[in-house]
């Protein structure tokens, strides 16, 4: 399955060539993490390839974020995390305007990647199963890699405590975030995730 239409990063004038470069890193392990996890949940071949393909557009809506915003060395106020809240939405917006199913999946990946389990996820507040299994898997994916890698404002943590967040939670992640089945996939195979996101950090 490939996607018609042009899927390509082009530079955004508000961008620095070092957030790109991280959008671009961090849209790659998504995706490649996010096949990893499809293919151990019994998914086919070509649709976990297509599940990592289009888990790579994820944060495409980014790219729309002012770069203050989106590279500040610090604790976003409720005002910047409002305008960073958007990006699930215009990603959307962006990638729905290609044709075939790819692009429709990875519009509604783009979508519902933070959405919670529990229901307190946004853009709309879905819970359950109400949120498609790639968001879910695409989820955890995203978060495993945030986690991992260096930010401006912190270190990237290690393989355990990331693993550790996303199976039990801590203060800012509930342990009901993310779906079961998808961390119980997330935990027998932890390993060759590890494996696969070093590739690209």
């Amino acid at each position: 399955m490939r996607p018609t239409g042009s899927y390509s990063w082009r530079p955004i004038p508000v961008l620095g060539a070092d957030a790109q470069c991280r959008l671009k890193t961090h849209q790659n392990a998504v995706g490649n993490v996010a096949e990893v996890i499809a293919r151990h949940m019994g998914v086919s071949k070509g649709m976990s390839e297509a599940i990592g393909t289009a888990a790579a557009y994820h944060d495409v809506g980014k790219l729309q974020v002012p770069a203050e915003i989106l590279c500040k060395p610090g604790r976003l106020t409720p005002e910047e995390f409002a305008v960073m809240r958007d990006h699930p939405c215009i990603g959307h917006d962006m990638l729905i305007q290609h044709v075939g199913r790819l692009a429709k999946m990875a519009a509604s990946i783009a979508l519902h990647h933070h959405e919670s389990m529990d229901g307190t996820g946004y853009p709309n507040g879905l819970a359950g199963e109400a949120i498609p299994i790639e968001a879910r898997i695409v989820g955890v994916a995203d978060v495993y890699d945030a986690l991992r890698e260096d930010r401006p404002y912190r270190d990237g943590m290690t393989h355990d405590r990331a693993m550790a967040i996303i199976l039990e939670g801590d203060e800012r992640i509930s342990r009901a975030k993310f779906c079961p089945k998808v961390k119980q996939v997330v935990e027998q195979h932890h390993a060759e995730i590890a494996s696969h996101w070093r590739r690209y950090h």
